[in-house]
């Protein structure tokens, strides 16, 4: 199984964005494929905000993906999990949504991650194959 970070998704939906064609061809290299909903959030929030989509559009590429990407919602637990185990994986900040993503790919069986920032997983996510484009 392999998890999806929010940096692909959003590299696989912009045709103007520089690593477009990676993105995608990532996607499509495995078929396995999943997200969590958390992932769409955030891929929403950063066409919107950094790459200034309009909002309409930002909407329909967003949940376009829930066509061609399993995507489940994050229970508390996953929540719990991440937040307990911070200290112990030294995760301050904004780096508790990598850590999030992390435990729900790994309750998910996921063997590997495919991101565009390995940085951001090697201490959350330390047991997965961590894979960029």
């Amino acid at each position: 199984m392999t998890f999806v970070d929010t940096g692909i998704l959003v590299g696989a939906l912009l045709e103007k964005h520089p690593e477009h064609p990676q993105c995608r061809a990532a996607l499509e290299q495995f078929t396995d494929c999943f997200t969590d909903a958390h992932a769409l959030a955030e891929t929403f929030a950063t066409l919107t905000g950094f790459y200034k989509v309009p909002t309409t559009e930002a909407a329909e590429l967003t949940l376009s993906l829930t066509v061609s990407l399993k995507v489940q919602p994050l229970p508390l637990t996953d929540y719990e999990t991440a937040i307990r185990e911070a200290r112990q994986r030294g995760v301050m900040g904004g780096g508790i949504y990598d850590s999030l993503h992390a435990t729900f790919a790994r309750r998910k069986r996921a063997t590997r991650i495919i991101t565009r920032n390995p940085s951001h997983f090697a201490h959350t996510a330390p047991d997965l194959e961590i894979l960029t484009p």
